[in-house]
């Protein structure tokens, strides 16, 4: 990863902050794109990054801050979009505000990272696009997981399209597919069915260095490789 100049967003918790250190462990230099500037900040300041204080669903933001990253790292050629969040409830208990924020973030957050960071990324030698997904995208779970689902399949299918589009511009696109990560993504939540997803997260998931890992040994394959999905599970879930 020596040399690498890498955008992460969500970088303030879970697989995106482990992939940001995970990036700048393996001699990279990360930019970090979350809403929580105070987080994002210390993070930045110990990776030696450049912090990006943005909302994924808002464009123009997170325009401005990809442009600033590139400044200050003089390009980029690495992008992973690790911004995401779950609410879950079936379709007659939950807040109909719940899917249109899980699809903001989830799918408009995806597509605003990636249009921001196309011009730099095809101006690379070679550039990475790497989109977090899950495994909920490949395969439904829960059924109170079913907006949520759906919204990570548009990902798989997203990301998919990317491939095909950017190949001739020398652009490698992946998408990864995780099942439980021990992260706090259903922390804080009054939906009953939050606290028991949780638990299962914390005691049946993988830590996100672990996922983290993996993202870094698809950034750092040679350039000929393209790594389309990467499904992984933690052994407890099976």
């Amino acid at each position: 990863m020596d040399g690498r100049r890498v955008l992460v967003t969500g970088a303030s918790s879970g697989i995106g902050a482990a992939v940001a250190r995970a990036v700048a462990d393996a001699g990279g230099q990360v930019a970090l794109l979350a809403r929580r500037a105070d987080v994002l900040e210390g993070l930045a300041a110990e990776l030696d990054g450049v912090a990006l204080p943005a909302d994924v669903t808002d464009l123009a933001a997170v325009t401005s801050a990809t442009e600033h990253a590139a400044e200050e790292f003089g390009g980029l050629d690495g992008l992973v979009t690790a911004a995401g969040l779950a609410r879950p409830g079936g379709i007659l208990d939950a807040d109909p505000g719940d899917w249109r924020t899980m699809l903001e973030v989830n799918v408009l957050g995806t597509l605003h990272a990636v249009r921001a960071a196309l011009p730099h990324l095809t101006a690379a030698d070679h550039a990475d696009v790497v989109t977090v997904s899950s495994m909920s995208g490949r395969r439904l779970g829960s059924p109170e997981l079913g907006v949520y689902a759906a919204s990570k399949a548009a990902v798989h299918m997203l990301t998919e399209g990317l491939r095909r589009e950017l190949a001739p511009d020398g652009v490698r696109t992946t998408v990864v597919a995780p099942g439980f990560v021990d992260t706090p993504l259903f922390e804080g939540q009054r939906h009953p069915t939050a606290a028991r997803l949780g638990e299962v997260t914390a005691t049946q998931g993988l830590p996100a260095s672990d996922v983290a890992d993996r993202i870094v040994e698809v950034l750092a394959a040679p350039p000929h490789v393209v790594t389309v999905e990467l499904a992984l599970l933690s052994i407890d879930q099976g």
